[in-house]
């Protein structure tokens, strides 16, 4: 297996970005016959991207499905290009890919592309899969920060929300369309169903206050379900905003853009029941 720490000089916004990757190209051909693609994983809030493959078990879940990973650290910016602050959207649409692609030689086939994160990360992954339906096969929320207006409205009055949110959207907190997920979720699922990417959300039950994660999932499933989208589907179980949560939730992600069962074959691994020896 390869773990790269990459700093990848950006031309947009003159400076460097760290991106962390994994490749699973040591396995056995056996084991990974194949690689089957590329998983994007965006971190949250006051993280990075290098959390992914140090909190979670990601790289060993890559490695049973001969998936690449790429997961860059894009600050505090919920992906957006910044209204005081870079150009993060721009970054990881246009000039990440043309970076990736000359150094690493990833799969650009959009059936071999699939994008996910977890909170701010669930947000991002979702406004940038749904912006470019042409690149992604399979897009994942976990835990994420999915109703944007809701929580304008609590910050309004909050200071630390609207330190969270000022820097990336302005003073008066407005949200435009194509950072919208109501909106962009309408006009998705109103495409032919081949050019639809799979569509997954997951959040834990308890995963409420501070910023009620749960309310904000619950009310997009609403709209998400009457939307004539070809394979959207919404997983929750007992859970807060936690590693443990999004770990298994990545689980679930592989199985449903993969197809493969991984979700049912590490359930059994987890359920496995041990015996003391006497």
């Amino acid at each position: 297996m390869a773990y790269i720490n990459a700093s990848l000089r950006s031309t947009l916004m003159g400076r460097s970005v760290a991106v962390s990757l994994y490749f699973p190209n040591d396995y056995p051909e056996t084991v990974v016959p194949e690689i089957r693609g590329v998983i994007t994983l965006l971190h949250g809030y006051t993280n990075s991207g290098q959390d992914w493959l140090q909190m979670s078990a990601a790289c060993r879940y890559a490695a049973d499905n001969g998936l690449i990973l790429v997961a860059p650290s894009c600050e505090n910016s919920f992906y957006c290009d910044m209204v005081y602050g870079d150009a993060w959207y721009t970054f990881v649409t246009q000039e990440l890919p043309v970076l990736l692609n000359r150094f690493f030689k990833l799969p650009t086939e959009r059936e071999k592309n699939f994008i996910a994160g977890l909170s701010m990360g669930g947000y991002g992954a979702m406004m940038i899969g749904l912006n470019q339906t042409q690149r992604y096969a399979g897009i994942a929320s976990f835990s994420g920060s999915v109703d944007l207006a809701q929580m304008f409205e609590k910050g309004r009055d909050l200071p630390e929300l609207r330190r969270l949110f000022v820097p990336v959207f302005g003073q008066d907190l407005t949200l435009p369309d194509q950072y919208d997920l109501y909106k962009l979720a309408v006009k998705v699922s109103s495409l032919p169903q081949l050019q639809q990417p799979k569509l997954l959300l997951t959040c834990g039950l308890q995963d409420d206050e501070p910023y009620y994660i749960c309310m904000q999932n619950n009310a997009l499933h609403e709209t998400m379900q009457a939307l004539p989208f070809a394979a959207y589907r919404y997983l929750t179980w007992p859970g807060n905003h936690e590693w443990k949560f999004w770990d298994r939730s990545l689980v679930y992600a592989i199985d449903y853009f993969l197809d493969n069962g991984y979700a049912e074959q590490k359930l059994g691994d987890w359920r496995s029941e041990v015996q003391i020896a006497p």
